[in-house]
């Protein structure tokens, strides 16, 4: 039985989907603020090249939580592994500049839904019982895609080949 194999919780479905959105919201934040940015006049070429750099880099880990979402699904220890590390850092910066744009006078939409999304991906992949045993427990071996051979049989004298 492989890891595609086992029968997977619920829990782990809703915290492979919750990485996953956690995921398109900060892309969408990304795309959103890029598209801002080109349309304002105020701002320097130097300032805006920083960015649109900073942006990228937020922008690729964005596309790897995606990544990450579809190999937690799959039911990928390595990957749970680093999403559970992840997630605390996307906690932590995305309401950091949840709070930057709430002090610039604007309502932080994605930003609280970046936030809010991350805290349940987390909360959903390590406090029910079914996902951790899910990602903790060993699958077993894999079985040989041949028969096993027949175990041989005693001699008989009496017994007939068909």
């Amino acid at each position: 039985m492989t890891y595609e194999q086992r029968p997977r919780p619920t829990t782990v479905e809703a915290g492979a989907s919750l990485v996953g959105l956690v995921g398109l919201v900060s892309a969408g934040r990304v795309a959103y603020g890029v598209i801002l940015n080109l349309s304002q006049d105020h701002w320097s070429a130097g300032a805006r090249g920083v960015f649109l750099v900073l942006n990228s880099i937020v922008l690729i880990f964005a596309l790897f939580l995606l990544v990450l979402a579809y190999q937690v699904r799959r039911g990928r220890t390595w990957a749970w592994i680093v999403s559970l590390v992840m997630l605390p850092f996307t906690i932590l910066f995305g309401g950091l500049l949840t709070l930057i744009t709430a002090g610039g006078g604007a309502f932080p939409f994605a930003g609280a839904a970046v936030v809010t999304s991350a805290l349940a991906a987390l909360l959903t992949l390590t406090i029910p019982r079914s996902a951790r045993a899910y990602f903790l427990a060993k699958p077993p071996p894999p079985i040989p895609p041949y028969p096993y051979p027949a175990p041989r049989q005693p001699w008989d004298p009496n017994r007939t080949h068909a």
